[in-house]
């Protein structure tokens, strides 16, 4: 952990100049995130020219930061894949509160369904988000070019009020992570075993170790546990439940996702 708390910005970044850069004629910052999109191989011809352009204003706000004595890291990503924005967010913003640092969200350089995650990450994590308000916006290409899709004469910005989203357990995030990277049906057992071998607290009895009528116990005391764990995530509609016989299957919903996403559980490698 740093000794100085540093300051740092995540700009998810569209087709934007102005809204990106003008903060920091006020504010000061030692590093910032800028997430871009990256160019996909299922892109098609059209897609790629438009991440061509999009590369003009990566390397025009990277300059004009580092100009200013920021560094600057550059982050590609699907801006338009909704779980990979809340994943990579979030995990920047884990790395940086471990190091002890000031974290600030600009909401408002991106398209709507980026900023959309982007906000849900950073409000999950209680990250102070602000969004810049434009003077007016550009009319022909080469106003595009300088300062982006939208003008700002001068600072004007809104910190957004914050609300919490409050996260699961840190056993159940373990457990909506190995949902949705599983990305399948897990049954009782299976997740039992999960748990058990990563030593989730509240399953670290062993009870395949015992014999008897003491391993029943065992058992029988760490499933009514694995029941009620599986009960609350049920209740707040993350994972569902498929009865089959005596045997219960679990998958995770699409809600479950997006909190494994924020948690930073969620390896989304699409």
């Amino acid at each position: 952990m740093n000794t100085i708390a540093e300051t740092v910005h995540i700009i998810p970044l569209g087709y934007e100049f102005d809204r990106a850069v003008i903060p920091f004629q006020k504010f000061l910052a030692n590093r910032v995130h800028i997430l871009t999109i990256k160019d996909l191989a299922k892109h098609t011809p059209l897609e790629h020219e438009k991440n061509k352009y999009q590369r003009h204003f990566d390397q025009k706000v990277k300059e004009h930061l580092e100009s200013l004595g920021i560094k600057v890291i550059i982050h590609e990503i699907d801006l338009f894949d909704i779980l990979a924005v809340m994943q990579e967010v979030s995990a920047i913003i884990i790395q940086e509160k471990q190091e002890g640092n000031l974290i600030y969200l600009n909401m408002s350089a991106c398209g709507h369904l980026t900023s959309v995650a982007a906000t849900l990450a950073a409000m999950a994590h209680d990250v102070t988000i602000y969004y810049v308000k434009a003077d007016e916006y550009t009319r022909s290409k080469e106003e595009i070019s300088q300062h982006g899709l939208s003008i700002c004469h001068q600072l004007n910005n809104i910190i957004i009020q914050n609300f919490k989203i409050s996260l699961p357990d840190p056993a159940n995030l373990k457990l909506l992570g190995k949902l949705a990277n599983e990305d399948r049906e897990l049954s009782t057992d299976e997740i039992l075993t999960y748990l058990l071998d990563e030593g989730v607290q509240g399953f670290t009895e062993q009870y395949k170790d015992q014999l008897g009528e003491e391993r029943r116990k065992v058992q029988s005391r760490i499933l009514m546990k694995l029941n009620a764990t599986m009960k609350k995530l049920e209740d707040a509609n993350y994972i569902f439940r498929r009865k089959q016989g005596r045997n219960s299957y679990f998958a995770i919903t699409d809600s479950g996702r997006y909190i494994a996403a924020i948690s930073g559980k969620f390896e989304n490698n699409t």
